[in-house]
């Protein structure tokens, strides 16, 4: 589980199964008898933060074995089990995807339902007791990731000779899994020092303070945000007694500042596909009366949780 955390400064002036071809009843060893042997039998790209700004891809290898007497000629080809094609958890829209044949530089992809032919393509060939293996590059398309999950599609990816029937083949899960992911940040009145956001509060007057301040989330689903204040809810003047109780509000949930508190973030279940909110901050300001003259300061962490 990804977190992401922020802090910020109040201040103010006072995220096999082997597909052989399944060994023909009765084969003579003069017959081409082909095993197609991926490794492993899944291909799925694991592990994809959504917001890391990566494209989801894996490599990933697969062995054709001549077992027969007898010469094979074929092409591979990948075709769909249960179509639509694309990487799907059972619900929103799917994942696309790009299958590469690395070794012959050769896009296989079955957007169609199968592996598109090319005239120009060579077929394999291999010798009895002959093996050759191929690369294959898995790519997902990021922009139509919906949420964490694992995204799956089941394919077959078969050995087929010129008049398109198989010599052999191996079924495959193709996928992707994402990781439950969130990240923060802010946007309004706020300058930056030292790796701190520093917000200016103004003059210290009872009520909610005159500034505008979201705190901006990105999330797979469902989140947490977590609060903590180094002071406990008071602004300070530098190491003096001197303070000023204050609380926060957060998309409209009020924060009490005495300990680490969380709140709630939006329910994915009312927002389909990533979220991204821009929550509000209201800094509310307490009693400032009889107060020394000063500049009263505290330190807020702010954790997101992706659930």
């Amino acid at each position: 589980m990804l977190r992401s955390f922020l802090t910020f400064l109040a201040a103010s002036v006072a995220a096999p199964v082997l597909a052989q071809t399944p060994a023909i009843p009765n084969a003579q060893s003069t017959d081409c008898l082909l095993r197609v042997n991926p490794a492993p039998s899944s291909w799925i790209i694991d592990g994809h933060d959504p917001f890391s700004g990566t494209v989801p891809e894996g490599t990933f290898g697969v062995t054709f074995i001549n077992e027969g007497g007898a010469e094979c000629r074929f092409t591979p080809r990948f075709e769909l089990n249960l179509p639509p094609f694309g990487l799907s958890k059972g619900i929103g829209r799917p994942v696309e995807y790009a299958l590469v044949n690395l070794t012959d530089t050769r896009d296989v992809t079955p957007r169609a339902g199968r592996s598109r032919a090319f005239a120009s393509q060579s077929e394999m060939v291999l010798k009895p007791r002959e093996s050759r293996s191929l690369l294959y590059k898995l790519v997902a398309d990021p922009v139509h990731i919906s949420g964490a999950g694992t995204f799956t599609q089941d394919v077959t990816l078969e050995a087929q000779d010129k008049q398109f029937r198989s010599l052999g083949g191996a079924p495959l899960v193709l996928g992707l899994n994402v990781l439950p992911s969130a990240r923060i940040g802010l946007s309004g009145t706020y300058t930056m020092n030292k790796g701190q956001a520093f917000v200016n509060l103004g003059e210290l007057k009872e009520g909610v303070a005159p500034l505008l301040l979201n705190l901006l989330v990105s999330s797979t689903g469902d989140y947490d945000i977590l609060v903590s204040s180094a002071n406990s809810g008071k602004l300070r003047m530098g190491s003096s007694q001197w303070s000023v109780p204050y609380s926060i509000a957060i998309g409209g949930t009020a924060v009490n500042l005495a300990g680490t508190r969380t709140v709630p973030g939006t329910s994915k279940s009312r927002k389909p596909g990533l979220i991204k909110d821009a929550l509000p901050i209201e800094f509310i300001i307490g009693d400032v009366s009889n107060k020394r003259a000063g500049v009263y300061s505290d330190v807020i962490s702010v954790t997101v949780t992706a659930r």
